[in-house]
This record gives C-alpha cells, sequence and structure tokens, in this order.
C-alpha cells in the first residue's frame, strides 16, 4: 500500500472493471455483433482496446472485419447489445458499496470518470442503484481525447473544485492508469479479470480487489 496522501480531497473512479464487472459484457455485445457478420472477434484482440472509448476503438473493428458500418453505427448497434446485457448480469464488484460508503464518511467527494458513454454510466449507475454515492459523473463523451490522455481525470477534478494532486484515482487498465498519472494524480490499480496480465506501470499500489481498499489509511 502507498503512503498517506497530503490533503486527500477526493476518490475518481473509473466504472467498467472497477465498480462493475462489465468488460466481459463490453466483449460479449462486440463478439456478438461482429459475429453476426462472420468475424471472430477474440479476447486477445479485445485486450489492445481495454479502456479505451467505443468510438476511437470502432474505425480499427471496422476496417478489420470488413464491417458495413460507419463508427457511429457500429457503437448504436453495440449499445444495443450491451445495454440488454447490463440489464440482465451487471451487479457491484465485491468492496464497492464499502468502499463507496466509507469515501463518504470520510467526507471525501466521490466522482466516475469512465470511457463509456453517458446513457452507459447512467443506465450502470441505476441499475445498480449507486448513483447517490458520487458527487459528478464524467463521461468520454466529455471529453476530446479519451484515455489515455489525462483530459477525462482532470475534468473529473475540475467539476469536484478539487486539485489534481489532491485526488486518487482507482483504475483496472494500463490507459487508465497512464491517464491518471498524467493527470498529476495519484492512482491505485485493481484489475479485473479481463486486465490481471496487464502491468499497470506508475501506478502507486496494486491491489487485488477493492476489498482491500482502506482508504483511511490514505489520509495524511
Amino acid at each position: 500500500m502507498s503512503p498517506a496522501i497530503e490533503a486527500l480531497e477526493a476518490v475518481i473512479f473509473d466504472m467498467d472493471g472497477v465498480l462493475v464487472d462489465s468488460e466481459p459484457l463490453h466483449f460479449e455485445a462486440y463478439k456478438s455483433l461482429i459475429g453476426s457478420f462472420g468475424g471472430d472477434y477474440d479476447e486477445e484482440f479485445n485486450s489492445r482496446f481495454l479502456g479505451r472509448r467505443d468510438i476511437e476503438i470502432a474505425p480499427t473493428v471496422i476496417e478489420t472485419f470488413s464491417l458495413p458500418h460507419s463508427p457511429e453505427e457500429f457503437v448504436q448497434e453495440k449499445d444495443l447489445i450491451f445495454y440488454e446485457l447490463i440489464k440482465t448480469k451487471a451487479c457491484a464488484l465485491p468492496g464497492v458499496l464499502e468502499a463507496l460508503k466509507a469515501a463518504n464518511q470520510l467526507g471525501l467527494k466521490t466522482a466516475i470518470a469512465s470511457s463509456s458513454k453517458m446513457t452507459t454510466i447512467d443506465l450502470i449507475v441505476d441499475t445498480l442503484d449507486i448513483r447517490l454515492y458520487f458527487n459528478s459523473l464524467t463521461s468520454g463523451d466529455h471529453v476530446k481525447r479519451g484515455k489515455p490522455e489525462p483530459d477525462i481525470f482532470l475534468l473529473a477534478a475540475e467539476k469536484l473544485t478539487v486539485a489534481p494532486q489532491n485526488c486518487l484515482v482507482i483504475e483496472d487498465t494500463d490507459h487508465g492508469v497512464q491517464a491518471a498519472k498524467g493527470a498529476g494524480m495519484h492512482c491505485i490499480a485493481i484489475p479485473c479479470t479481463a486486465t490481471l496480465h496487464q502491468k499497470h506501470e506508475g501506478a502507486d499500489a496494486r491491489l487485488s480487489s477493492m476489498v482491500e481498499l482502506d482508504l483511511v489509511r490514505f489520509i495524511r
């Protein structure tokens, strides 16, 4: 565990793979849609894009599998499949509710900063019934450059009116860790099943699950 943070004021959570084990559902949606056009979308190919926005991924996928979509059409069709999976399969990862409650009890501001679309964030926080724990929600829709660029975390901190150096980010992907550190924030990596193989270089600490996150230890 990394040392305490001077003047910790906020905890910013990634969503997919951190709050909810949705990475396998994203993969299932991609595989289903691409498979309907005869393509074989496998986990090795998928691993290249973890933590990035669908609209950034779509051109490569469309070209690789010769799909008859524009990027916008592809994302729209993929989302329809993904949303149905969320409604039936989504659940909060172990330790998430406890971590959110602890942050609130400690007087820390909380936010989501996710590459997902705002409609996806809204669906997931309402499906999990966790909206009340957050001061703000920031989507990949809100920035021009997605992760690994730092823009989304800088915007999340601005919305919380907290300086970047006083923020702790919880991430599961290499792209997310890179974005958080690029924003000048502290970052804890908690890999999900889809990102266990990633190195999370630059993270201040790496935990095996949210259950291990003790926010009290980060407050100086």
